[in-house]
Parts: structure tokens; sequence; C-alpha cells
């Protein structure tokens, strides 16, 4: 009986080996057919070991293709802890070589890994001497080293990269995608103990370089920009500043320069701080600037005409204040065109309660103040404009001459450049086309423009405006010799923690020629300048250098603008004058007097007032018994 259960037990045994004997002859060979292949190739995968080799990255160019950002070959060094024989006495003969401390070294090839990296961006002779070295586990691999042959030069504009070869700022940053490339990679067969196997299968993967960017910056300008600013921050004692030149009519921007600026091939060296294009990422109160985006809103809304009167006694009062011009007792009567000239706030003022809160708004989103710009730059700050529920006639009133709100100065340019052109806001752009690695044609950039705020008529006639400013105005400084320019001072009080910082003050000054068909605009902003702080007196000249310089370099001679029409006359001073000689002075300059009220011994005044333009040429003599008038004397804005 128990030898009977014995035979059967045996048997069941038998048979249950047997059974899992073919269970797992049939898995091995279902295995092997069904899914070999992608067993194999997962083995293999887990055998190799991958050493990443960086792609050069593609340059980026200014417009004549001269090399603002480039790659040049470099080595980094690697090392396979496993094959390390030593850590300690391996270290010790790296650290003078790769400059690192030993210590540190030795912690990297003990750590239990595949691979790791020594040091990244060697230079050709630090590469020979690890090969020297001949250390087993240690390797060498080329790589891609980042170089920006004009060191500071826009700085902010172009940007630099990380350790890993990553776009961190600037253009390099924005145009990351396509300049970075498509990384390669070395495969090597390894064993389980990351030893490589002595017949080891090495597979190569080369890397795709990136693509190049051509920009519209020009170096030259970029450099004349970048010099006249150095000078203007050094003379005034000014705490920073910038220089914004641009294409009116297509808005690609020529130079950018700040003060100060930093070493992109050297950027951890300086603070955060430094690295911020304040011309796109910092806003700041426009002041007078602002002014001809005022005046050109209400004329296209018709609140005001060119041959609008207004009367500055000195002060506009508005929700029981008194809002003061910066001249001490007024201009006095004036024509919009004056009022532009003389920068006069009571004047602007009241243009702006003409408009009204909301058309004022809209003007404002029309002229793109109240949305970034997108230019092509990280980091685009926005205007900081009250809200429009919250604004009350007196706000209105000096937000009307450039106070209460804030813009950057890319937001800004724009703005006066679709009064330059012709009522056209152009989109502000740095990028321009797209190159493939071998120099081919790939894509070209497009930043179609955001609209037109004012009609044609009303920007030439802003513009003819703002040339009378530099012709007879504030802007006096910023003329030059054979050249017909148009701009704006500006000088506003600086804004810490909500309220005006005392006696300290932005001069900036904007403008653009040749007219009457200009192409290029220079902004110049100059923050807390020491001493002398009007726009007028401090940007206005910076203004006139770089533009003297600029244009024609650009290829744009004085005789061109020569050649173009002029203003109307001006009218000269001739209170106090008998009538007959009065209106010889005035046919002598061109203009054509008529008597007004009752004869009398000597001039008393005209209209338009002396240092006035008189369109159409025709003047208004008054005169009379009584002692001379005597005009007051301006003053800059």
């Amino acid at each position: 009986m128990h030898e009977r259960r014995a035979r059967l037990r045996t048997a069941f045994a038998v048979a249950a080996a047997a059974a899992a004997c073919l269970a797992l002859t049939l898995r091995l060979g279902w295995l092997m057919m069904a899914r070999g292949g992608r067993l194999s190739e997962r083995s293999f995968d887990q055998r190799m070991r991958t050493i990443p080799v960086l792609a050069p990255r593609g340059a980026i160019l200014d417009r004549a293709g001269r090399v603002l950002a480039g790659s040049i070959t470099a080595y980094a060094a690697y090392a396979v802890p496993a094959e390390v024989e030593g850590a300690a006495r391996t270290a010790a003969r790296l650290a003078a070589v790769l400059e690192r401390p030993a210590d540190a070294l030795s912690r990297r090839l003990s750590r239990r890994v595949a691979l790791v990296w020594l040091a990244r961006r060697l230079t050709a002779a630090q590469a020979a001497a690890v090969r020297r070295l001949a250390l087993p586990g240690v390797g060498l691999v080329p790589e891609a080293r980042r170089v920006y042959p004009y060191g500071p030069l826009a700085a902010e504009v172009v940007g630099f990269v990380g350790s890993e070869g990553q776009g961190l700022a600037g253009l390099e940053l924005s145009y990351d995608r396509y300049l970075r490339g498509r990384d390669g990679a070395i495969r090597v067969e390894y064993d389980a103990r990351n030893r490589r196997l002595p017949r080891a299968r090495t597979s190569v993967e080369e890397p795709r370089p990136g693509d190049t960017l051509v920009t519209t910056l020009d170096v030259g300008v970029q450099e004349m920009a970048q010099e006249e600013l150095d000078r203007a921050v050094a003379e005034t004692g000014a705490r920073a500043g910038l220089v914004l030149v641009m294409d009116v009519r297509t808005g690609g921007i020529l130079a950018l320069a700040a003060s100060p600026t930093f070493d992109p091939g050297a950027y951890d060296r300086y603070a955060p701080s430094r690295w911020r294009d304040p011309a796109v990422s910092d806003t700041y109160p426009p002041g007078s600037t602002f002014k001809p985006i005022t005046v050109a809103s209400a004329l296209d809304a018709g609140v005001v005409t060119p041959d609008s009167g207004f009367f500055d006694p000195g002060f506009l009062r508005v929700d029981g204040r008194a809002i003061r011009c910066w001249r001490a007792g007024g201009h006095g009567p004036e024509t919009l065109r004056v009022v532009l000239r003389n920068s006069c706030n009571v004047a602007l003022g009241e243009i702006g309660l003409r408009l009204g809160t909301g058309r004022f708004y809209r003007y404002l989103a029309r002229f793109g103040l109240t949305s970034r710009t997108g230019v092509d730059l990280p980091g685009e700050a926005r205007a900081i404009v009250p809200r429009e529920a919250d604004v009350k006639p007196v706000d209105l009133a000096v937000m009307s001459f450039g106070q209460t709100l804030t813009v950057t100065a890319l937001e800004l340019a724009s703005a006066i450049a679709a009064i330059a052109n012709g009522g056209h806001l152009v989109r502000p752009h740095v990028g321009e086309e797209l190159l493939s690695p071998e120099g081919r044609p790939l894509r070209r950039l497009a930043f179609p423009p955001r609209g037109e705020p004012v009609r044609p008529a009303v920007a030439a006639a802003v513009a003819s405006m703002m040339e009378d400013v530099v012709l007879n105005g504030s802007g006096k400084r910023a003329q030059v010799p054979g050249y017909r320019l148009a701009g704006k001072t500006g000088t506003s009080q600086v804004v810490v923690g909500g309220r005006y910082e005392p006696g300290q003050y932005i001069a900036s000054f904007v403008g653009f020629g040749p007219v009457p068909r200009p192409q290029v605009l220079c902004l110049v902003v100059i923050d807390r300048p020491q001493g002398a702080h009007y726009g007028g007196e401090v940007a206005a000249p910076v203004f006139a250098r770089v533009m003297a310089r600029a244009l024609p370099y650009l290829g744009i001679p004085p005789a061109a603008s020569a050649r173009a029409g002029k203003l109307p006359p001006v009218v000269p001073q001739v209170a106090g004058e008998s009538p007959v000689r009065a209106a010889a002075r005035l046919r002598a300059a061109g203009l054509t007097p008529r008597r007004a009220g009752k004869a009398g011994a000597v001039v008393v005044g005209t209209w338009p007032p002396a240092g006035e333009t008189a369109p159409g040429g025709r003047v208004l003599v008054f005169d009379g018994p009584g002692p001379p008038h005597r005009s007051r004397t301006r003053s800059v804005s």
C-alpha cells in the first residue's frame, strides 16, 4: 500500500516537473521568437553608456554680418568612476591642469555613477595637458564654447548662455530653440560593473549646429550710441542711462545702449540687476516727451486745431488744486504749435481735459501704451497707468503732460515713431532673418505693424511742431548742422515708493530725422544727473552727437535734408519800434504785416507773438501810444 502511494507521488512529481519544463521551454521559445529582438535591444541599451556632445550654437550677427555671438571649439573632461585607478591620486594630478580643487575632483571621481563631468569649456592647451596625463577612466569630448567678440557692446540685447549652452538672457534666450541646434552623443558598451568591454561596440551621433540669427543691430551705430552715453553719464555724474536708435519705418532696432553694462562672457561676475535691459524691462515717467502723444490725440479727436489758442497765467486750477506751469508767471497767449515749443504744462492739462478720460485712454491704447510692444526680447514690462475708473480730472490733467503714468523706453519710442512715419504703429524688433548652419536663408522674421493711432495729416502736423521745438524751443541743443530734425525734451521727477523724490530727476530727449521723411529715431534717457537736469541741457546734446555721427554713417547725407522744404517764417521782435520800421522788418523776414486797430506811434505787439512761426506768413500788428511791450524770456523744459 505504501509502495503504491510512493509510486503515485513519484509519478505526480515527475509529471509536474515535466509540465514545468514544458512551460519554461514554451515560454523561452515565445520570448526568443516574439520578444527576442526587443529584449536584446534593452540589454544592449543597459550596457551602453552615453557621453553627450553639445551642438555648436548658431551665431548671432548684426545686419552687416558682423559676429555679435559665436562659438569656438573647446573640450569637456569627463570620467568613468569605475575605471579610475585611485580617485585621490587621479584628482591630485588633474587639479592643476583643470584649475579645480583636488578634494572636489576626488569627490566626483568617487561617485557611484556611470559618468561624471570634471570640467567644461577647456582650452586647447588644457585639453592637450589632460591627454598627456593619459589617466585611466578620464576622457575628453569636443564641445562648443560661446564667445562675444565685442564684449559688453549690446550685452543687454544679445544676452548670454549657461554652462550647458542654454540661452539665459537677451536674444540668446528669445531665439534659443533656433540657436541651440541638436546635441550629439558618443555611446560605448560597458559591463555590469561599469567597466568598458575589451571589444566594446561604439556608436557616434553627430551633433547638428544651430541656426544663425541675423539681427537689425548695427555695430557701428551701437558703438556710437554707447560712446556718447558713457560720455554723458560720466560728465553728468548720472546713476544710469540709455540710448535707443530705431528705424521708424520698420521698427528695427539699430542700437540699444545701456549704462552701466556688463560682459556677457563673464556674466556671473556681475550682479543680476546689471543683466536687465532697461529699455525693455524698466518703466519711468516720460515727462514732456509724452506731450506730442497728447497733442496728436487731441488733433485726431478734433478737440483742438493747429490754430487753437491758449492762455497760460502760470497755473491751471482743477478740482480745487492748482497745477503750476514749470515757468513762473506762465507763458501768456499761445497757439498749439507754441504750446509744444514752450512745453507748457498748463495748456497740455487743458488739452487733456478737453479730450476727456475715455478718449484719452482710447488713444493710449491706440498708441500701444496699455499693452506690451511684443518686442522679441525677454522680460518686457508694460506701462503703468492708473485704472480708468479711478482717474479724476486732476489726474487726467497731470497725465496729459507725462506725469503720474510710467512707460518703458521702447513703448515711448514706438509711439513717437508713429508720429514720425505718418501714423503707423510699428512693432519694435531685433531679429531679422534665420540662416541654416551652411548660411542658406531659412526664414524672414515678420513683425507686422500694430495699427494706425492717428491720421497721416495729424502725424505730419505734430512732426512739424516737434521740428519747431528743435529750431526755436527747448530742443535747440539737439540741432545738427545740415539736417532737419524734430524732437521733444523731457524732465520728470523720480518716483520712489510712490512719492516724488526731491531733487532727483530723469532728463530725456526723443527725436527723429531727417524731416520731412524721417528714417531714424533716437531716444536718450539720463537717470538722475547731478547739477543740470533739464532734458534740453542734458539729453538733447547726446541726441545731437549720436545723430551727427549716425546719419552720415547710415548713408543719409546732409544735402538730402537741406533740399527739403522750409518751416513757416518766425515772427521777429518788433515791439517798441515805429509802425513803418516794424513793417519793413516783417517783410524782410518773409512775412505780410497787417495793421490792427487804431494807428499809433509805436508797435506794442503782434499776433502771432514774437518768436512764433506764422503759418501763411500773415501777421497782425498792434500799435498805440503806450510803452513798448517786451516779451518774456523763454527757458528750457
